[in-house]
């Protein structure tokens, strides 16, 4: 999980940041603050979800079925380019990715994770 937390936040932090977003704005000719902030992430596996996750702290729902990926969407309400907001956006991401590969506990690893994680200078 700690692995993914770091993936999908440099992925968030990568599209926002002020190079990505000025090439956006520059290829579409409008100015940056009108380059929209990603709305969703579409993650496709080769395998079940469950199957890339370590599963210590998590648990089976019984008859949740098979997730190979999925389509996280973007709170709209959260500044993807503020650490705060990735990061909350991040863990939701985490917390989805959990159940829709028919686990629960997700909730406690990313506690335990933020708790633990360092803090950006």
């Amino acid at each position: 999980m700690p692995d993914l937390a770091v993936l999908f936040d440099g992925l968030l932090k990568t599209v926002v940041g002020p190079r990505v977003v000025a090439e956006i704005a520059r290829i579409a000719d409008i100015d940056t603050a009108l380059a929209a902030q990603p709305r969703e992430l579409h993650l496709v596996a080769d395998r079940q979800i469950k199957g890339l996750l370590y599963l210590d702290g998590l648990e089976e729902i019984p008859e949740a079925g098979a997730s190979g990926g999925g389509v996280f969407r973007a709170n709209p309400a959260l500044n993807l380019r503020s650490f705060t907001d990735r990061q909350e956006q991040v863990d939701d991401w985490l917390r989805q990715l959990g159940l829709d590969a028919g686990l629960t506990g997700m909730e406690s690893l990313v506690e335990r994770y933020r708790a633990t994680a360092p803090t950006p200078v």
